[in-house]
């Protein structure tokens, strides 16, 4: 916590929304990054601080971020915290987090931040986070959810994630007003 503000204390000026805007290890679960470069800059214009957070692998798609946000309020924090519990300390400093379907998603039930996680190729019936501060966004479509245990993961769509793309930064947008009021 203190060493977030001694490091960053611009970021703690406005309410903190976290985005983690990885797909890990399956590339196929991350909502477009163009997306979350629009929505960035949509909420640091309505005045709030953004934290791009994920492994240091992540940290090429927060430097796309925060150039094309282009606000002093958008930093990259990928990398930044090195262990799930600096994480879950991290989450402690912000209003909500942001998130494709993946471990930071299923920590924030753990720490009570309010979450919106962007589901396609897999369900939220099966994997959204057992919390009622969890929102999840997905438009099933007929060939969604396809990765499954019981097809190695292979998707039909060969990366072409229609059912997070069909998620709009409008949609995104208008959920995160209404959690963070």
């Amino acid at each position: 916590g203190e060493k977030l503000e001694k490091d960053f204390p611009r970021l703690l000026e406005r309410r903190l929304v976290l985005i983690y805007p990885s797909g890990g290890i399956l590339p196929l679960r991350a909502w477009p990054l163009d997306n979350f470069c629009h929505l960035c800059r949509a909420l640091t214009d309505e005045g709030l601080s953004v934290g791009i957070v994920g492994l240091p692998s992540a940290q090429s798609l927060g430097v796309k971020i925060c150039d094309f946000t282009a606000s002093e309020y958008c930093i990259n924090l990928a990398g930044y915290t090195r262990t799930v519990e600096e994480l879950l300390l991290l989450f402690q400093k912000a209003a909500l987090l942001i998130s494709n379907d993946g471990g930071p998603g299923q920590f924030a039930a753990v720490s009570g931040i309010p979450s919106i996680i962007f589901f396609g190729p897999e369900t939220p019936r099966l994997y959204a986070p057992l919390s009622s501060n969890a929102h999840c966004l997905y438009h099933q479509i007929a060939c969604s959810p396809c990765l499954t245990a019981y097809n190695h993961r292979n998707s039909p769509c060969d990366g072409d994630n229609q059912c997070l793309k069909r998620i709009t930064v409008n949609e995104a947008l208008v959920k995160a007003r209404q959690v963070l009021e």
